[in-house]
């Protein structure tokens, strides 16, 4: 049959030229020897391979329109069930602005590191705030550059503590409601969770083997002074896959697997006891499931049926799934709420029939249950894949008021509202809707960077008023009622499934143990088919179907049915009869989302279906991508795209980090060209003045005036300050005499040389230092280059380099360094010697000395500069101006090698082409200077 059904129905894809696809073409048949419908998608790519349209084979236009940056990042898409969204992001990538389907704007603000700041939504300022760690963290809690608070409409989370891999140590959770919760967890070098002490104060530990694979867990519940062991030991094959666990409660499960890695049998027994449950899995030549065998099933007789507990399923061309079988105990309903105990005695096989259109929308299910149909039909709109429930003879829906622009839907039911907030998350289910005249029946959520971190659930009577609440915390979930019940549900992961503690701080309900563990059993898509108590005893049995409503369920108490949580795909179905799964919300009884996927077409055009109609052979984590039961080939797929993975990730940080590099080395070389310039164009601005007033006396003695006086004040201020710091210092004699004396008199000088050292900064930066004579030593290259780099230094790092390079190794250093150290001797002598008179004509008389230490140096000038330099020296001038060209010229050309290897134009603000323009000015200004020295050099020659 399966040959007769797939035979000629391969996949054919068309591809351009560059090997791009046009087409991909499907041949659908879903009877053996039956027709075949031809199904084309259709595709369109930009001059730069980006894929612009797709169009499904059911809808006549395309079903996704994308523009795309230069960068071939997305700008705005356009699709028909989440319509358009526009992205406006920064230089760098990073996502600046936001407008969605519903006209919802954000706006996000992010530091130079391109961490975001805060996030403004429709103008309300500070929706999303984050904070981080500066310099003056405590390094012992490895916080520096760390977000150490963020804040949303959830409350707000304070990170403490951060481990070496990155995970945070210790956490706060404040609530909206201001009630805070601390976490606490100790991560291994893998990233594994070592021990956690959750928020209620109970303690898990967790063990590894040597190949980092979860083999033990213990806990310790808050005030009990023993450990529980809830996982005893696990073991594993060579490609990772579980092949035994021993739980808590000495209940051993079991995995086959065939050569090919797919499962062939899981099974489940407490020692010599019976089976509790047993599972053979048979497969096609894909790897779809065609047959799930229950061995653990007592088989049953009833109204001339055989109920064996078997489960076969088939599929059509598309690996969609067409049929399937399996026993229930009632005819599926759309009512909501969640599954209460069936009743045994009705026990029935099935046999469920699914349709689909040519866009994979589930548009009928058809289940037999002994001879009685029960159709499920939806209605599709046909400009896209929005669907809702229907029935024959119904008026055509309104999708446009069914689903907002996004594509959410707006209504469960008639009369059951669905809100949703301006991130597409859902806000509130309005349960019973009493039009005002009191309070509404509701659910209600909140959010935290996308995960669900509260839920609250509300009715109401005419009397009375009741609640359920729930807080989501790490390893923990704190639930209270009205009636002052408080319990903690404490979530183990075990190697294969998991366990939970309830553990009541108050309000224990009766016929419930303290501190009750559950231990679950799961099929192979993780669905929780028993819950088993310490002793191994059933607590609850449940089956599904095949997209995943409850078939039947068992329990041995009804109390305890309100306390399951976990159900089908291993996820939590809310009162609202929807399961959570992260980023977006299930509906089992119609086998769809109700809203697209935030993720894209990552599963196909359909942003609805769900897990591509094989949910047999597929789950999904987390409402984005469906992924396949996994067999060793798809393991070591895995593997190799999770090495692929580390070495692209670790090649893309290598480059990451070698392109922040580059940037830094682009910054401090701009910064440092920019310094040059400014350098340049301000001593050939000296230079021009220096050669024009040269041998013109009355600008000479200007000049030196100038000089003279910047001298005297400079050093009056110094000298001031040293004075008076030494006298603050004198209370160290009274104390200390000696050596006091001699600490005062250190302070005093090392503060006139601190402040001498910056008014010589100062004067540097303003020009007021510019020698009167024409010093051709200060255009060169060598000169420029170095007093740039001082002029990139802060204050003090200057003064260092300053006095570093006044070493007597030259005649031109010997000089400077006799003249300061002349200077200081002579301050020193004075103030020692003159002990009777007061500090300020110290000072004074220190000052006169220090202006007549530097006169001389300012008379030489003026005498250099009322005569000619030689030819030979002005011809050297000239060759040092061309040289500072040069070197000015590479310089920016550097600049521009940097700017070419990061494809930009522009860095820290500073537009490349505004730099080019400021050097071809600075330039030419140096050219002009060469010229007036040629002039000045040929008009000395002419005279002579």
């Amino acid at each position: 049959m399966a040959n007769s059904i797939h035979l000629r129905t391969p996949s054919v894809t068309a591809n351009d030229g560059r090997g791009l696809a046009l087409r991909q073409i499907a041949y659908l048949r879903t009877v053996p020897d039956g027709p075949v419908d031809t199904l084309i998608t259709r595709l369109r790519n930009d001059v730069a391979g980006h894929p612009i349209e797709q169009q499904d084979p059911r809808l006549s236009v395309a079903g996704q329109i994308t523009v795309f940056a230069l960068s071939g990042q997305p700008l705005k898409v356009r699709s028909v069930d989440a319509g358009t969204n526009v992205v406006l992001p920064g230089r760098s990538g990073e996502v600046l602005q936001r407008w969605d389907a519903r006209d919802n704007h954000r706006f996000t603000t992010y530091d130079h590191q391109l961490r975001p700041l805060n996030v403004r939504e429709n103008g309300t300022p500070d929706i999303e705030t984050f904070t981080y760690a500066d310099c003056s963290a405590d390094p012992g809690y490895n916080l520096r550059g760390q977000l150490i608070e963020q804040s949303d409409a959830s409350g707000t989370v304070e990170f403490h503590s951060v481990g070496m891999t990155g995970h945070g140590l210790r956490e706060t959770r404040t609530f909206h409601d201001g009630k805070a919760f601390v976490s606490r967890r100790a991560y291994g070098p893998l990233g594994t969770v070592l021990t956690q002490t959750d928020a209620g104060g109970h303690q898990q530990l967790s063990t590894y083997d040597v190949a980092g694979q979860l083999n033990r867990v213990q806990l310790q519940i808050n005030g009990q002074s023993t450990w529980q062991t809830v996982l005893q030991d696990a073991q594993y094959n060579a490609s990772g896959q579980i092949i035994e666990q021993q739980a808590g409660n000495a209940v051993i499960s079991h995995w086959h697997y065939h050569a090919d890695g797919r499962l062939h049998r899981h099974f489940a027994h407490k020692g010599s006891g019976p089976v509790l449950q047993d599972f053979e899995y048979k497969y096609d030549r894909m790897g779809n499931i065609t047959c799930i065998l229950d061995h653990a099933y007592t088989p049953t007789y009833f109204r001339n049926q055989r109920i064996n507990g078997h489960r076969e399923l088939t599929y059509d061309t598309l690996y969609r799934l067409i049929r399937a079988t399996g026993y229930s105990d009632a005819a599926p309903s759309d009512n909501l709420g969640r599954p209460q105990p069936t009743a045994p005695d009705d026990r029935r096989n099935y046999v469920e029939h699914y349709k689909y259109d040519h866009g994979d929308n589930l548009v009928k299910t058809v289940h037999v249950r002994d001879g009685t149909s029960h159709t499920f039909e939806m209605c599709i709109d046909s400009a896209s894949n929005r669907g809702v429930r229907c029935k024959p003879g119904d008026p055509p829906p309104d999708f446009s008021r069914l689903f907002d622009r996004a594509g959410n839907l707006q209504a469960l039911q008639p009369g059951v509202l669905m809100h949703w907030n301006r991130r597409g998350e859902l806000d509130k289910v309005t349960l019973v809707d009493r039009n005002g005249g009191s309070a509404n029946d509701q659910e209600y959520y909140r959010y935290s960077q996308g995960e669900r971190v509260y839920k609250r659930h509300d009715t109401h009577t005419t009397k009375v008023s009741h609640f359920h609440e729930v807080r989501y915390l790490p390893g923990l979930e704190i639930r209270t009622r009205d009636n002052g019940e408080e319990l903690h549900l404490i979530n183990l992961s075990l190697a294969s499934g998991n366990a939970v503690c309830l553990h009541w701080k108050a309000g224990k309900p009766p016929r419930i143990d303290a501190d009750q563990l559950r231990y679950t059993l799961a099929d192979h898509l993780g669905s929780v088919s028993l819950e088993l108590d310490r002793q191994a005893q059933i607590i609850s049995r449940e089956g599904y179907l095949s997209f995943g409503a409850t078939a039947w369920m068992a329990a041995r108490a009804l109390i305890e049915v309100d306390y399951r949580f976990l159900r089908y795909s291993g996820k939590e179905m809310d009162v609202t009869r929807l399961y959570y799964y992260g980023a977006r919300y299930y509906a089992c009884w119609l086998g769809r989302w109700v809203s697209a996927d935030p993720a894209g077409p990552v599963d196909g055009p359909n942003l609805y279906a769900f897990v591509g109609n094989n949910p047999v052979n597929h789950v999904d984590v987390n409402g984005e991508a469906k992924v396949k039961w996994p067999t060793v080939a798809d393991i070591n797929a895995g593997v190799d795209r999770i090495i692929a993975s580390q070495n692209a990730s670790y090649s893309k940080n290598r480059q990451a980090i070698a392109t922040r590099h580059m940037k830094d080395q682009m910054s401090q070389q701009v910064t440092r060209h920019i310094e040059i310039l400014g350098l340049t164009k301000e001593r050939a601005s000296d230079a021009a003045k220096q050669l024009d007033r040269m041998g013109s006396g009355l600008d000479v003695a200007l000049a030196a005036t100038r000089r003279t006086l910047t001298l005297i004040i400079g050093k009056g201020i110094s000298y001031g300050v040293g004075v008076g710091v030494g006298i603050g210092a004198q209370a160290l004699g009274a104390v200390a005499p000696g050596v006091g004396n001699v600490v005062g008199a250190g302070l005093g000088i090392g503060a006139k040389i601190a402040v001498s050292g910056l008014i010589d900064y100062v004067a540097e930066r303003t020009g007021m230092s510019a020698p009167v004579n024409l010093k051709t030593s200060k255009l060169t290259a060598k000169k420029i280059i170095q007093k740039a780099e001082y002029k990139q230094m802060e204050p003090f790092e200057y003064l260092k380099a300053k006095y570093q390079n006044m070493k007597p190794d030259s005649q031109k250093s010997q000089l400077k360094f006799s003249k300061e150290a002349a200077t200081q001797a002579s301050g020193y002598i004075l103030k020692s010697a003159l002990t009777s008179m007061p500090s300020e004509a110290v000072s004074a008389i220190g000052t006169g000395v220090a202006v007549l230490l530097g006169l001389p140096e300012i008379v030489d000038e003026t005498m250099g500069a009322l005569s000619d330099k030689s030819g030979a020296k002005m011809l050297e001038f000239e060759r040092q101006i061309l040289g500072l060209v040069d070197e000015i010229e590479s310089s920016n050309a550097t600049i521009h090698r940097f700017a070419n290897a990061l494809s930009t134009t522009s860095i820290g603000g500073i537009d490349l082409d505004d730099l080019d323009r400021q050097t071809r000015h600075t330039t030419d200004m140096l050219h002009g200077l060469a010229d007036t020295v040629r002039h000045h050099r040929a008009s000395q020659k002419a005279a002579a």
